[in-house]
């Protein structure tokens, strides 16, 4: 079963506080979170801030066609994922509770790393079909190249070997 980000942060979500006693006085205003879980829902903020620039930098090159980074941006995407993995498996546990506020915000980030994703796949597909669609090409010029001139007895084009994409390396 693969858990979103969202799922996540809400599996985070502060517990609910009882509802007030009419009559009793109001208790003082206390912090909703201490220093620890401010620290922990900053890094994992900048965690996120960091893949979503690296998609949109990743994405920005596939729509120019450069992509001779694509390697180098594939080890930064990996590296970005550990290092929310860790600070995920870090908050779980410390038992980390995210109060709204935090809560908002951390859901608004992963809404603009969700937008992110959405258009890296986007651009990651269509280059992925673009280079089938001249792998296919090659083949079949391969395919007509090896079999020029040979006929059978009915007079149809014979194909002397069977081409698949490991015969790409041989020259035209």
């Amino acid at each position: 079963m693969s858990v979103t980000l969202k799922d996540l942060i809400h599996e985070f979500a502060s517990e609910q506080k009882p509802d007030a006693v009419p009559g009793a006085a109001p208790e003082a205003e206390t912090p909703a979170y201490d220093g620890a879980t401010a620290l922990l829902v900053t890094e994992f903020l900048d965690a996120v801030e960091a893949l979503c620039a690296v998609l949109e930098e990743e994405s920005a090159c596939i729509a120019v066609g450069m992509l001779d980074r694509l390697e180098v941006f594939a080890h930064r995407k990996a590296a970005m994922a550990e290092r929310l993995e860790s600070v995920a498996n870090q908050a779980r546990a410390d038992g980390v509770r995210l109060p709204d506020d935090l809560r908002a915000m951390t859901l608004d980030r992963i809404e603009r790393l969700d937008r992110a994703v959405t258009v890296n796949a986007t651009g990651l597909v269509a280059l992925r079909k673009a280079v089938l669609t001249i792998n296919r090409n090659l083949l079949a010029a391969l395919e007509k190249a090896a079999s020029d001139g040979t006929y059978a007895r009915s007079g149809h084009s014979l194909r002397p070997v069977e081409l698949s994409a490991s015969g790409l390396n041989t020259t035209l």
